[in-house]
Parts: C-alpha cells; structure tokens; sequence
C-alpha cells in the first residue's frame, strides 16, 4: 500500500483543522550537498594542479567517492520508503550494503583509546563494527523528526562541532561537508520553528532526509574519531560521537522496552522516545527542544572537558550513561505526577 506523504487532512481536532504537512522535505538535501561540496572541490583542483598528483589526496578522493556511493543508496532508499514504502528486510538489506561503502574505503573505527579496556581493534572486529555503526547512526535521525526543530537542531550541533575538530585538523573536505550540511539544516530549523509567523508550513525530512543525514554523520564522525593521537588529542572519539549521544541512548532504551514487552524492535509509532516521554511530562513543543538542545550540548562540553584533562575515557563513558539515567529518572517522575493529576 502506497505510504501516505502528507499528514492526514481536512481533519478537525480540538476544533481546529489541521494542515498539511510535507514529509518529503529531504528529498532537496543530497543535490544541494552535491553541488554545494563539488562546485568548490573541482575548482580546488582544477587551480592547485598538485592535489591531483598528491596520492595522500587520492586516497582522501576515493574515500570520498566510495562514501558517496553509498550515501547515495541510502538516499535513494529513503525516497523509495516515502514515496511507496519499503519492507523492513529490504530495507535494512540495501542500508547494510550502502553501510559497507564506508569500511571499505577505509574509514573503520580501528582504535577505541583505551575505552572499555580496548585500544587497536583488529579488522575482524573493526570492520563489522563500522557497519554496525553505521546503520544505527543512519536510523537514528528520523526517529526524532517528530518535534518542530529537534532532528535539525540536533544535526546542527553535531556538525559544527565536527567542523570545528576538522579545522583544526586541517581536514577542508570534511569540512567543506560539515559548513554546507549546517547551511542546509539552518533553514529546516528556522522554518519549522519560527517560520509560522511568516505562514509558512512545517518541513520534515522523512525518511530520504533522516537516512541521508544521519549516513553523512556516522561517516563524519568516524572519519574525525580516527584523527585522534595524530592531528587531535587522543581520545577524541569519544567528543565526536558525544554530539549523537541523545538520539544513540535513547534509540537503544526505545528498542531494550520493546524487547522486553516482547514487541517488534523494529516498529515505529509507540511514542515511547525521550520527546514524546518530555511531551508527557508537561513540557510543550518548544520547550522540548530547548532542554534536548541543550542536553546535547552539555554532552558535547563535559566530553570535551574529560578529553582535555586526560580523564580515562571509560569513567567518561559512565559519567555520560549515569547523566543519561538520571536525566531519564527525573522525565519519569514528572510523567507519573502528571498522571496522577499533579499537573504545575
């Protein structure tokens, strides 16, 4: 059965009609990465002749290449899942080939710096890790398509701070993706915020924009974690994938309930993630998206700062699951208050 685009319209709630809302929003943002990252490369090196000859640079190339091969198939599987629909098998088939593309062009999650007792991986386990990786970042972003601003803001975060690690690290392809993908978010963001009080409506990825986004971030991410001990501080891995920690904890506790209720891991629509948990606790939409905002960034400073000091990365890894726990605790206790009519 053909998926519906739009939500339901013409329907009255509360009085009040609801309207339309496009859900094919990123559908735009893989050509204009395209065209906003390519213009510039081929100009690059078509004015500085030794780019081309450099073989450090063609390798970066191809990598760069083989992950668009990939970001493409999982773009293209995105529009297919919003135009007609996708089965689950399929689904997860195509992202786990366009997952490969990554690994095989050598962007593997090769050393852990000492977290969890682990530091080189060996290709065996790094490899299968990479994917895996990939996969679960790619799935993440949609999920959270749900609030005004949030799958967006959140996007936002993570990539500037990956142009910032890049900068540093004097890594301009990475950070020529990171500056357009900010570009291209910030009007997602602003439109779905403030753009009511233009008459605009609200945009959403879907799934084409949610897969593309979150591919492009895994790949990001892994590419600046493997800087670390070399152009960045050793350990910095742990700050890259900092700025995913909100939809990566969450996504597992999401799929942890439904396997202990015994439901299907894979089926959507049960409004059990940390928005709608915050919705339920008395907060509104915006105010939704301000404290995960802001959760995020807190995230992002206290691994920074953990990282800077040369604090073991394992006792900041359970410094961020025991902030993520209490946080959850808290969201818990205002839900039941409110349920039990305590309402502020």
């Amino acid at each position: 059965m053909k998926k519906e685009l739009l939500d339901e319209s013409e329907l009255v709630r509360d009085g009040k009609r609801k309207r339309n809302v496009p859900r094919l929003g990123g559908v735009s943002l893989f050509p204009i990465l395209i065209i906003s990252v390519g213009l510039p490369l081929a100009c690059t090196f078509f004015l500085y002749d030794q780019y081309t000859t450099s073989s450090e640079n063609m390798d970066g190339f191809v990598q760069f290449m083989l992950m668009l091969t990939g970001l493409t198939t999982m773009y293209l599987v995105g529009v297919m899942d919003d135009l007609v629909g996708v089965s689950i098998t399929s689904k997860l088939s195509i992202e786990f080939v366009a997952a490969l593309m990554i690994p095989l062009s050598g962007a593997r999650i090769e050393h852990l710096d000492g977290l969890l007792g682990f530091y080189h991986l060996p290709l065996w386990f790094s490899f299968p890790l990479t994917v895996a990786a990939v996969m679960y970042v790619s799935n993440t972003i949609s999920m959270l398509d749900d609030v005004d601003g949030l799958a967006s803001g959140l996007s936002i975060i993570a990539f500037s701070v990956m142009a910032v690690l890049c900068g540093i690290a004097h890594q301009y392809l990475l950070l020529m993706v990171c500056v357009a993908m900010v570009g291209l978010l910030g009007p997602f963001l602003f439109r779905n915020v403030l753009g009511w009080r233009f008459g605009w409506r609200k945009l959403f990825f879907g799934d084409t924009g949610g897969l593309t986004i979150g591919y492009l971030l895994a790949y990001v991410v892994i590419s600046v974690s493997r800087m670390g001990g070399d152009e960045l501080p050793m350990g910095v891995g742990i700050v890259c994938f900092a700025a995913l920690l909100i939809p990566m904890f969450d996504v597992f506790r999401v799929s942890i309930t439904r396997l202990v209720n015994g439901r299907n891991v894979f089926k959507s629509g049960d409004h059990n993630h940390i928005h709608h948990r915050l919705m339920a606790a008395g907060l509104g939409a915006r105010q939704v998206l301000v404290v995960l905002l802001l959760m995020s960034l807190e995230y992002v400073g206290l691994n920074i700062w953990g990282v800077w000091i040369g604090l073991d990365l394992s006792l900041l890894l359970v410094v961020d699951v025991a902030t993520w726990g209490l946080s959850q605790v808290v969201i818990m206790y205002y839900k039941k208050r409110r349920e039990l009519g305590y309402v502020a």
